[in-house]
């Protein structure tokens, strides 16, 4: 349980780092001692940034002139694939640019949706320095009031998606994810979590999770449902695997192709696209969400088998293992991580979340075997095992998943700073910064315990310089890399007092 900004107690379940977290506090805390890392002050409380705009501010429902929305919704586009997919990108502005040729003729609900893409591009634009679209995105962040937050309420205000919530239209489960996906960037987990569940719920109403429903639908109808069915799932498993609360939607109940991409290496046909859809951009968008799809079945499924029952066995792990080796092979090319160096921002973004996600899934299988052996060499290092950096023969089945989850740690960090290198990683983006974070945390808790015989140092400083950059705006990426430098600097210290013995 933690304390967020108002006294209010938050449950973080065991699947979350966080848990791990406190776990790792109090193994170091007893081996070396207090220190800045084990008595932080801050450590049972848990960010979650509230809205700064001032009470008395009214929605001026303005939209930015043209060439700004364009810029924002380009922003949201570039930074989404691989993550969500709610709209068609030539459709998107096609509507965005009649918006502008007829403004009283746009409906509130159409503006809802495209003041929540403006509030959410702007706070991932990633422009390129020195260019006309990064003069814009600085003078749109150094205003008085933040403008995203002005997007987001001129978006309620215009059409709020929680007035007549029982009455929800395919909108308004649009308008729903996409309030989730800004709370997220805004570092408001709970508010996320909340605002997913409502819209998962009308998304059942909908009928959006039977492929039955479909048949009374056009083509490109029935891809828009389908893909923010998946938008919602992949959604729904990121906040259940780094909240550690339970999944809003059951695979059980879904049928056909709902949630269950075509595997491509099945039928010998190869990658052929097929989507609603033309263009690249449209063809990265939904490769990208089909391979988060896969990725998040694993990672339901560990939640459920793991993480529920609060046990595992290699048996079982190796089960689930097998099933996450086929997440490769149904990859597209385009979307394999050694691609990343020379790919557009946009499948540059896809590449990043679709591996950092099957990353973590490996990640959550194999820290408990990872967490149980660190336990056991902690407590061996207390007693003054003279044998304490020896592996006993009875972890020789669960060293290979121990080292298969460093392996997918240092995966993690070396995807994050190919991005961060490339110029395109935005700096709130929140499913790199969870993921980063979790990944740096093993490879400290590695260190701290001389596990494996690889040192780990690079991606310890990679994974530390690129949260610093993330916390220059991000306050929860600003908290994250203040543990992970605590924890950096026990580790210094300890190898320090080992030197000198």
């Amino acid at each position: 349980m933690l304390q967020d900004p108002t006294g209010r107690l938050l449950y973080i379940g065991d699947s979350g780092t966080l848990s791990y977290l406190q776990l790792v506090r109090m193994m170091v805390e007893n081996v070396s001692g207090p220190s800045d890392f084990t008595t932080d002050p801050r450590r049972h409380k848990i960010v979650e940034s509230s809205l700064s705009l001032p009470s008395q501010f009214r929605p001026t429902h303005l939209l930015p002139d043209k060439t700004t929305a364009h810029i924002l919704a380009d922003a949201f586009f570039v930074n989404t694939p691989g993550f969500v997919y709610i709209f068609e990108r030539e459709e998107f502005f096609n509507e965005l640019n009649m918006c502008y040729d007829n403004p009283l003729g746009c409906h509130p609900e159409y503006l809802c949706l495209k003041n929540l893409v403006f509030a959410i591009g702007l706070m991932l634009a990633t422009p390129k320095p020195g260019t006309s679209e990064s003069i814009i995105i600085e003078a749109l962040r150094c205003e008085p009031y933040d403008r995203s937050e002005i997007f987001y309420q001129n978006a309620k205000s215009l059409n709020d998606p929680l007035n007549g919530f029982e009455d929800a239209d395919f909108w308004s489960v649009q308008a729903l994810l996409l309030m989730s996906v800004y709370m997220l960037t805004k570092s408001k987990r709970n508010s996320a979590f909340a605002l997913l569940g409502m819209a998962v719920r009308s998304g059942y109403a909908l009928g959006l999770h039977r492929e039955e429903t479909m048949v009374i639908f056009s083509a490109e109808d029935r891809v828009l449902r389908r893909n923010l069915w998946k938008s919602l799932f992949v959604m729904d498993r990121f906040l259940s695997c780094s909240l550690g609360r339970p999944t809003a939607i059951s695979e059980d109940e879904c049928s056909g192709d709902t949630l269950k991409p075509p595997d491509p290496t099945a039928n010998g046909e190869g990658f052929k696209y097929e989507p609603g859809f033309a263009g690249t951009a449209n063809q990265i968008s939904s490769l990208g969400l089909e391979a988060a799809v896969r990725s998040c079945s694993a990672i339901g499924t560990i939640l459920k088998q793991v993480y529920h029952h609060r046990k595992i066995s290699t048996k079982i792990a190796q089960e689930i293992a097998d099933i996450c080796k086929l997440w490769p092979k149904a990859l597209a090319p385009i979307l394999h991580w050694r691609q990343a160096g020379a790919a557009t921002p946009t499948q540059g973004m896809a590449i990043l979340h679709v591996n950092l996600f099957y990353c973590h899934s490996i990640v959550l299988l194999t820290r408990p075997f990872f967490l149980y052996i660190l336990n056991d060499k902690v407590q061996r290092m207390l007693a003054g095992d003279s044998n304490a950096d020896a592996t006993p023969t009875s972890h020789a089945r669960m060293s290979k998943f121990m080292e298969a989850c460093i392996i997918a740690s240092t995966h993690t960090v070396t995807l994050v700073q190919q991005a961060y290198e490339a110029g395109y990683l935005p700096r709130r983006d929140p499913t790199v910064v969870y993921f980063l974070f979790a990944a740096a945390l093993i490879l400290l808790s590695k260190e701290y315990a001389m596990l494996y015989s690889n040192a780990m140092d690079q991606y310890i400083e990679q994974s530390i310089t690129v949260m610093s950059y993330c916390g220059e705006t991000d306050p929860q990426a600003s908290r994250l890399h203040e543990i992970l430098t605590k924890f950096n600097d026990v580790i210094k210290e300890q190898k320090q007092r080992r030197n000198q013995a």
